[in-house]
């Protein structure tokens, strides 16, 4: 099942109930729209100041994120010998599953309906980024290679507002006409910006 777009507000309550560490991977996440694997990975010396420079394990495309200070500052106070986000016995990052349960136990702690799990975090950073900057930069940001599959991020609130998970996927009638009617109208102008730079 996937995992659904969260208001950035729940992320300040889902942080104080997870173990710290766990919390400042989800928010570096959050802030960079880093996949979770991505994140844990992080070695100390990938971090310079706020920027964050990283090879996507699923893409193997560089990159280069900004953090805020506080999240910088935090991050150089937790980062172990060689990982910022060391496994128990120090020798690994530490595990997706790790934070993904410990996502999952806050929520459930919160009652919160959505299916929020790690990937919550990189569908927010995406609404915010295309609401802010649009459909290119999101793309390009997440290291997508297709538009249609940014979109699926860019307008996850709307999915997520909209759909009954219990009959929606991606490969169903209802979801590809909820993107047809609901969402059409409203990227008709970022696909226009889309042709213009093919030309």
């Amino acid at each position: 099942m996937r995992t659904d777009y969260i208001k950035p507000s729940v992320y300040r309550k889902i942080y104080p109930i997870m173990n710290y560490e766990n919390a400042l991977a989800l928010r570096c996440s959050l802030e960079t729209g880093m996949r979770i694997g991505d994140v844990l990975a992080l070695e100390k010396k990938q971090l310079d100041g706020r920027t964050v420079t990283y090879t996507a394990q699923k893409t193997g495309k560089k990159d280069k994120k900004i953090i805020s200070a506080d999240l910088a500052k935090r991050l150089k106070q937790i980062s172990g010998n060689k990982w910022i986000f060391e496994g128990r016995f120090g020798d690994k990052p530490r595990c997706r599953q790790t934070v993904w349960k410990d996502v999952k136990r806050a929520a459930k702690r919160l009652k919160i309906s959505e299916n929020v799990g790690c990937h919550s975090a990189r569908k927010t950073y995406a609404v915010s980024e295309f609401q802010d900057k649009g459909l290119l930069t999101v793309q390009k940001e997440l290291q997508h290679d297709r538009a249609d599959t940014t979109m699926l991020y860019a307008f996850s609130n709307l999915l997520t507002a909209n759909a009954d998970n219990s009959h929606f996927s991606e490969n169903n009638i209802e979801f590809a006409n909820f993107i047809i009617e609901g969402v059409f109208e409203r990227i008709k102008p970022f696909l226009e910006e889309i042709r213009q730079k093919i030309k």
